[in-house]
């Protein structure tokens, strides 16, 4: 599930999106950017289930890179055709139609697949129905997708639907880092007069980081209010939670990755809280400080590794016996980097990475040094593994 705003940050942001769905006629998509871990999917997430309380949501599709389906674009307009049809259940018959006499549509152009599975459905509902009010469509992390070419078209598609379509009663909520296969079709000319441009660092993020921080500090400090009983309040002190809001930089995936790190049971929160103090800013001293401080460094190398390069996620289960590593072993072995790395509940669920900005530390390596994991190298690695536990 995608995390979504703790409540009373963003709140500007949000209202201009809101502003946008409720008023703007003119641009009919709005592309909200911004740097890794600055918080675009959990404002995506809120205003999309704010869209679904109010009955304007018409479908959504967050990418996540490595994530199997999810990282493609092969399944991202017959998921929002499926899910158009519920959400406005008069389009279900004209869509049923289409695949029903094309059922190799999903496998054909996707300027093709969103013509007949979503413009066409839509036209022929607002013919009908001309008083129908707009609904909004969710894609989010658009740089996420494995394909950058059939996404870059995705958005020229979308582009010339509403040029063509004005009456169209269907707005798009796109989400992205500024990648450059990305601006130069969101920022084109032609595509200019129907999108609505949102750059997230427009937007003080500095009240909202210190209101995370205090919120989970607090729920720290009461979860552990017998190991901490020495340890006065406010925790932490005024001071410090300024300098943890300026290392921040308005980086949500490093606020949230330095709880974790205080809060990973490796140590009392309290006495780890110094050393995420006294780490540079950004996200890599992090990532390394947590990595340095993490057991079993070269097992844990070669699990991180067979994570990060798989197509698919694999549970605790299937990595163990993929890499021929003990589950148990496996699991001590996740949980020294837990903060860093989704570790499931039971042993059949997968294991995920929080954030995709890890991978791009651990793949580059004047960042990641001594951490760097090389995808050729490791690739020949997982061939072998694979080889050796069939």
């Amino acid at each position: 599930p995608i995390a979504k705003c703790l409540q009373g940050t963003h709140e500007q942001l949000i209202a201009t999106i809101i502003g946008w769905i409720d008023g703007d006629m003119d641009h009919l998509i709005c592309w909200l950017n911004g740097p890794a871990g600055s918080g675009k999917s959990a404002v995506s997430q809120t205003v999309a289930e704010l869209c679904d309380a109010s009955g304007r949501l018409a479908a959504s599709f967050f990418f996540l890179q490595g994530a199997g389906d999810r990282s493609r674009i092969a399944g991202l307009i017959p998921t929002l055709a499926y899910q158009l049809s519920i959400s406005i259940p008069t389009t279900k018959p004209f869509i049923q139609l289409v695949l029903h006499t094309d059922p190799l549509i999903v496998r054909q152009a996707l300027r093709h697949q969103f013509k007949k599975l979503v413009i066409k459905p839509i036209l022929t509902v607002t013919d009908t129905n001309t008083t129908m009010t707009p609904m909004i469509i969710f894609v989010d992390a658009l740089d996420e997708c494995d394909n950058r070419e059939l996404m870059a078209e995705f958005i020229e598609i979308i582009a010339d639907a509403y040029r063509e379509n004005c009456r169209l009663p269907l707005r798009v909520f796109f989400t992205s880092r500024v990648e450059e296969h990305l601006r130069k079709k969101l920022e084109a000319p032609a595509a200019c007069s129907v999108i609505y441009l949102l750059a997230l660092q427009d937007f003080d993020a500095a009240n909202d980081i210190r209101k995370f921080f205090r919120h989970r500090f607090a729920t720290i400090y009461e979860e552990n209010h017998r190991l901490m009983r020495d340890v006065p309040w406010p925790w932490p002190s005024h001071t410090d939670l300024a300098a943890l809001v300026r290392k921040a930089s308005g980086s949500f995936i490093f606020a949230f990755t330095l709880i974790n790190f205080v809060d990973d049971g490796a140590d009392l929160p309290h006495q780890k809280l110094p050393i995420a103090l006294a780490a540079h800013a950004g996200l890599d001293p992090l990532y390394t400080e947590v990595l340095s401080t993490a057991p079993r460094g070269e097992v844990l190398k070669r699990v991180i590794g067979t994570i990060l390069l798989l197509k698919s996620d694999l549970s605790i289960t299937s990595l163990g016996h993929l890499l021929q590593l003990n589950t148990a072993h496996l699991l001590q072995t996740l949980l020294g980097v837990q903060s860093i790395l989704m570790i499931p509940g039971n042993d059949d669920e997968p294991v995920r990475l929080f954030h995709t900005s890890l991978r791009d530390f651990l793949m580059s390596k004047p960042r990641s040094g001594g951490f760097f994991i090389d995808p050729p190298a490791r690739h020949l690695d997982i061939l072998l593994d694979c080889l050796n536990s069939w």
